[in-house]
């Protein structure tokens, strides 16, 4: 066997062994120049979960990429002039500085902002940006149980969907198994787009037909039996109901806790660091 696929073969080895070998039996699988890869650094890179014919190509791939890197490397040292390696440089440290940064301020930010956004927080910011929740399309307020026409529970099942109280709604969950497709959350708004898709086939009626408040609506086809309930709409270009962005909002919130939490991280660093000595600035 070539010595060059040996070595594949032996990082392919040390990735299905359940220790890696220490620094000093690390096994050299390439050089370029002045330049080693190790089997450890190899096997990092490579899926245990992949076959021995996969992780051989993967492996012969990954050191194929190393190598050209290496070469342009050690071509653009002698090629490229001064000014624009100092630039380059400056550049790496620059990158090198701020991905340190960022990776620390995460982990501090994890630790130490609560991820919660809370109700009064949300409405709080929903009500003083509700400009920046204008409705583009129509909006509705319902829930739904889609079932096969056959079914022998229709009647009890409709009843109970147009009373619902606790009972009935404790009583519809148990029986979901029956159902297509249901959602017995008052609370959910979908588009006129997204009622389109989904009752298109069976609404007769115009969309604007069923932008009725504390309406019942039976439709259906020679499969299926669609009961609605409406509860409200708004229309488009007016103020998006919170529970329909109320995902946004939260994003938004914490965003901005984020945000002011990282600011004033920052100012307390540079201050801690002017009151102990470590930073100074010189006349």
């Amino acid at each position: 066997m070539p010595r060059f696929f040996l070595f594949i073969s032996l990082a392919v080895f040390l990735v299905s062994c359940d220790h890696l070998p220490s620094v000093d039996q690390d096994p050299i699988v390439a050089r370029v120049g002045s330049h080693y890869l190790y089997a450890s650094a190899l096997s990092a890179q490579l899926m245990p979960q992949l076959s021995e014919e996969d992780s051989t190509l993967l492996a012969q791939n990954i050191i194929n990429t190393w190598a050209k890197d290496q070469l342009l490397y050690d071509q653009a040292l002698l090629n490229l002039d001064q000014p624009t390696q100092a630039k380059l440089n400056d550049l790496v440290e620059r990158y090198r500085l701020d991905l340190w940064a960022r990776s620390y301020k995460e982990s501090v930010v994890k630790s130490m902002v609560d991820t919660e956004v809370s109700t009064k927080e949300l409405e709080e910011y929903y009500q003083q940006n509700l400009n920046s929740f204008i409705l583009k399309e129509d909006v509705i307020q319902l829930r739904y149980i889609i079932l096969p026409a056959d079914n022998i529970d229709l009647e009890l099942i409709q009843e109970r969907f147009q009373r619902f109280n606790l009972e009935d709604r404790a009583f519809l969950d148990s029986l979901s198994y029956q159902f297509s497709d249901y959602e017995l959350d008052e609370s959910r708004w979908i588009s006129r787009r997204a009622f389109e898709r989904k009752f298109g086939k069976v609404a007769k009626d115009p969309f604007e037909n069923y932008l009725k408040k504390s309406q019942f609506f039976l439709l259906d086809n020679a499969i299926e039996v669609y009961l609605l309930q409406v509860n409200d709409f708004k229309y488009h270009n007016e103020i998006a109901p919170l529970a329909m962005v109320r995902n946004t909002v939260e994003k938004i919130v914490f965003n901005r806790k984020k945000l002011k939490f990282i600011k004033e991280f920052d100012q307390e660093i540079l201050q801690d660091a002017i009151q102990t000595n470590k930073f100074e600035i010189y006349p």
